[in-house]
């Protein structure tokens, strides 16, 4: 009777086993196939720059929270809708301060800013952007969008930081600028060198 009990409870073990291994590997297949679609770049919504009621060339525009400079932005031309609150823009560079007296310069070669939101998004038409972050490390990656109210930059698709002694891959990256944090988000890898 004890010799019964000890194989069903073997064979129950492995069973369990079994269906741990099983629901793991399908899970990893599902987050590979997942992981490798491509996803367009989501801009603030601006879909056709035909709607534009106004082109004007070389944009300068200081966003303010406060009395105190929260990003600044400049372009070679922007189309402007929607009586000015929103503009598709060509050749963008953002700067936005943080910290002690220190900036993190943007540059895309398109991009829109939706100023009743305080938003802006930039993107590249080829390859990737990079953006030189502090100690070292450069984040690439195809389009970043702003959202002021938490003052973090979000990666659009796939985002890859690279250090002197690191490289880190990811599907989205989220960078508080206040706090000079970054996290990676959706399969992670990361090479140390």
């Amino acid at each position: 009777m004890v010799l019964l009990c000890m194989i069903s409870a073997r064979n129950y073990a492995k069973f369990v086993l079994s269906f741990f291994v099983v629901g793991f590997s399908l899970f990893l297949v599902f987050s590979l196939f997942s992981g490798l679609k491509k996803k367009a770049f989501q801009g603030l919504g601006l879909d056709d720059a035909q709607e534009a009621e106004v082109r004007i060339q070389k944009l300068s525009f200081v966003q303010t929270e406060t009395g105190l400079v929260s990003w600044s932005l400049d372009a070679s031309e922007a189309d402007l809708t929607e009586k000015g609150r929103k503009a598709l823009l060509k050749n963008v560079s953002v700067t936005i301060p943080y910290g002690d007296q220190q900036q993190l310069f943007l540059k895309g070669d398109e991009g829109a800013v939706d100023t009743e939101n305080k938003a802006f998004s930039l993107w590249k038409r080829t390859g990737l952007m990079t953006v030189e972050l502090e100690k070292g490390y450069t984040l690439h990656t195809r389009g970043l969008q702003w959202h002021e109210a938490e003052r973090e930059i979000v990666s659009q698709g796939e985002a890859r930081i690279t250090g002197t002694r690191i490289e880190i891959h990811g599907n989205s990256l989220r960078v508080s600028v206040d706090r000079q944090e970054m996290v990676v988000i959706g399969d992670v890898q990361a090479l140390v060198h």
